[in-house]
């Protein structure tokens, strides 16, 4: 009797982590890595945004409008702080652009932004 319970808790511990398993490789490739030198954003709330190098002289790119992404050609070679605002000039946050990584930003209504 005691072996058909190890056998089964032992074919039920390996069905769930080949189940675990499966989950994690089918969610692995659901992020978009960024391409080194290059600042995405993407405006997904219901305003639109941009984002401001301070340290660059305020050097910013296009207001990008709701619904919409774009990619900037910023290059970079060293941690840098970076400024994301709604279109109308109020800042959401300011997270970090690192142009040997690259960075991909997304607004959202809050307002708010995340990297993905």
């Amino acid at each position: 009797m005691k072996q058909v319970a190890r056998r089964r808790m032992g074919r039920g511990m390996a069905l769930t982590a080949a189940v675990g398993a499966a989950f994690a490789m089918a969610t692995a490739g659901t992020a978009q890595a960024a391409t080194p030198g290059v600042l995405t954003l993407c405006s997904k709330g219901s305003y639109g945004s941009y984002a401001v190098f301070p340290d660059r002289g305020g050097m910013a790119t296009v207001v990008v409008p709701s619904g919409k992404c774009t990619d900037v050609e910023f290059g970079g070679n060293k941690p840098e702080r970076l400024d994301i605002r709604q279109s109308g000039g109020a800042v959401i946050g300011s997270t970090i652009y690192d142009g040997r990584a690259g960075l991909n930003i997304a607004t959202v209504d809050g307002p708010s932004f995340y990297p993905f």
